[in-house]
């Protein structure tokens, strides 16, 4: 039974609690990883309310929730690699998410449980891209990260992972290069819905709502990223995300 202000969003109360509860343990894994917070967001969003309001949300929040980590990832990050990767993923997030649009609710659905699936056991296996990191290659690799990115509905990858895990350099430098790169994916998805697609305005209100908690949980992911040990939190998170690949592929 809607009451107030869920009247808004046409949802049940618990159903909103839950959707804030996403949002924070989204943030969590986000802060901590860097880049593994809509691998874990969108599938729980997907098997809630559905694909599409599931990325009105991931996009919305996560585009007010980015806001604070601006500053320390252009502070941090490898402007040259960063850019050029971003520049090459934003054109393959269009052509992605154009091909995306074309398929049925259930295919998108199924077409996500099978990349988090992939992404999952890409992450797990630890495998990392050792080659060199020039501007082309950083071009081709985004391009072909934003490709599936956009393709499979989920602004995130684990390609980012693999392409920016083995680099010779600091971890806060790693991760600054990531976070910065989700920005830019989360920006890429944005102004494709703001062009082409457009926002539910249901979903586009809820979204702005759910950043508080996506923020609060953005900022504890970070401060867990200095005093956890990093091997417990991240096969805990594997297990999660493979679990949630199945449910998506299962519902579709």
């Amino acid at each position: 039974m809607t009451i107030g202000i869920f009247e808004l969003f046409e949802l049940e109360l618990t159903t909103l609690l839950t959707c804030v509860l996403i949002a924070f343990l989204g943030g969590v894994v986000r802060g901590f990883t860097g880049f593994a917070g809509s691998l874990f967001m969108l599938p729980c969003y997907t098997l809630l309310l559905g694909p599409i309001p599931g990325m009105n949300i991931i996009i919305l929040s996560g585009l007010v929730g980015v806001t604070f980590t601006i500053r320390r990832a252009v502070k941090y990050s490898q402007k040259r690699i960063t850019l050029f990767y971003s520049l090459g993923l934003c054109i393959g997030a269009f052509i992605g998410l154009n091909f995306l649009f074309q398929n049925e609710i259930s295919e998108i659905t199924f077409y996500m449980g099978i990349f988090i699936l992939v992404g999952t056991l890409i992450l797990f296996s630890g495998w990392r891209y050792n080659g060199p990191q020039t501007r082309f290659i950083s071009l081709g690799f985004g391009w072909i990260t934003g490709l599936f990115s956009g393709f499979f509905g989920v602004p995130t990858g684990p390609f980012t992972g693999i392409y920016f895990l083995s680099s010779p350099v600091e971890k806060n430098v790693i991760q600054s290069n990531i976070q910065l790169v989700i920005i830019f994916t989360i920006l890429s998805f944005f102004a494709y819905f703001i062009f082409v697609e457009g926002f539910d305005s249901r979903f586009l209100t809820l979204g702005l709502l759910l950043s508080v908690p996506l923020s609060i949980g953005l900022r504890t992911g970070i401060f867990l990223f200095d005093i956890v040990s990093e091997i417990y939190f991240r096969y805990i998170t594997y297990a999660v995300l493979f679990c949630l690949g199945i449910a998506l592929i299962l519902s579709s």
